[in-house]
């Protein structure tokens, strides 16, 4: 400890052969040996950190819950452009009005129950979307916990991610499906297929352009030509914001490759041909006028035909369900699910598990046409037991 030519007081010492230096100066020497004396105290107790360290996580624990969330969504890697601004209506309908005021050392346990509560009671109770805003408080506060500005997350209200059953989600018959693709426009019927038949999110499918598609010639099979095999890669969607075109990875940044059905070759062929753009850049699902298919006129054209096939509730994005649960009835495990369908979790995929109603009478039905690849065996000339026991 020292006394500066300014007449303040400056703190130090030495720990591990490592000078420190208190980060302020005091008037009074008292001040200066009162807190090289906390810092000898910590020592003492086995609880001493770096003094910096704890002066950085000091000022990072000023910032307010509303600036740490606005942050976390500006920044994060992960998330599709759609998603920010989800997230940001959320946190301005349900985390701004009520922690904007709140720092990071401020939101206790019983903070973040008090939050719920008043969320609840101006939102209308246990609804999916306060669910969410939950759940992006708490990813928010686990990564200050993570980056070791928070000891442990202060999120944890009990059920506050419980929300009310939802019916099941509405998925199209393959009968309904039919007269929906027969109804739609010519333009829309192949994209609206392969929406159905692939799992592409509408947000994909209308950004597949003729450089996504791979072609691979196949052999013929007992003398009958074969369609090609059929890639296509999913690279990319697009979302329109304010007017622009915005182009991001798939959703979770999961890109794939999806084998077209080979019932849906001649389709995208015809598509190809008379519909799509032009050269690599061209795409393959425009809109009449050829520019960028929106997905407002798609739900537009997609509500009208859903109602006359009669799933009136079902949306574009029902033909994604139609994938997953058509998958999952053929066989498909969870993993080729996952993969298919672009998911980054094994619990949406596990859903298609258990929709798939028609999957016992899909497996009685290939166990009769298993049986019948069988030719008829002989019967053997009956012995005399087996006469007895027959007229008996």
């Amino acid at each position: 400890m020292d006394q500066l030519p300014s007449g303040q007081w400056r703190a130090r010492y030495s720990h591990k052969a490592k000078r420190y230096v208190a980060r302020t100066t005091w008037a009074e020497k008292e001040h200066a040996e009162g807190w090289i004396k906390d810092e000898a105290r910590l020592i003492e107790l086995g609880i001493w950190t770096d003094p910096d360290q704890r002066a950085t996580k000091d000022a990072a624990l000023d910032i307010t819950v509303d600036e740490a969330v606005d942050h976390w969504i500006k920044t994060v890697g992960h998330l599709a452009e759609s998603s920010r601004t989800l997230y940001q209506s959320i946190r301005r309908n349900r985390v701004t009005p009520y922690l904007a005021k709140t720092s990071l050392a401020e939101f206790t346990r019983h903070r973040a129950y008090q939050w719920v509560s008043d969320m609840r009671k101006d939102h209308g109770g246990k609804t999916k979307r306060n669910a969410d805003a939950y759940k992006l408080v708490h990813a928010v506060l686990q990564e200050e916990v993570n980056r070791g500005t928070l000891d442990a997350n202060p999120c944890q209200v009990e059920k506050a991610t419980q929300v009310p059953k939802t019916g099941e989600k509405v998925v199209p018959t393959l009968q309904q499906l039919q007269v929906i693709v027969a109804g739609m426009p010519d333009h829309l019927k192949a994209g609206t297929q392969v929406a159905a038949w692939c799992g592409l999110r509408p947000a994909e499918w209308q950004e597949l352009r003729r450089k996504d598609v791979e072609r691979h010639a196949q052999p013929p099979v007992n003398g009958e030509p074969q369609p090609d095999r059929v890639v296509l890669n999913v690279r990319r969607q697009a979302h329109k914001e304010a007017g622009k075109w915005i182009v991001t990875p798939p959703k979770g940044g999961k890109t794939r490759r999806v084998v077209l059905p080979a019932h849906l070759v001649a389709v995208l062929d015809d598509q190809v041909r008379d519909y799509s753009g032009k050269g690599r850049e061209g795409l393959l699902f425009p809109n009449i006028n050829g520019d960028q298919l929106t997905r407002q006129k798609y739900y537009e054209a997609f509500k009208i035909r859903a109602k006359a096939a009669g799933c009136e509730k079902a949306s574009p994005h029902s033909l994604r369900h139609f994938a997953g649960t058509a998958y999952a009835q053929i066989g498909a495990s969870v993993r080729e699910t996952m993969d298919y369908l672009g998911h980054s979790s094994p619990a949406v995929a596990m859903m298609y598990q258990h929709t798939a109603q028609g999957r016992p009478d899909f497996l009685a039905s290939a166990m009769s046409a298993l049986a019948a690849q069988a030719a008829p065996a002989e019967r053997a000339p009956a012995t005399t037991d087996e006469k007895a026991t027959d007229n008996a």
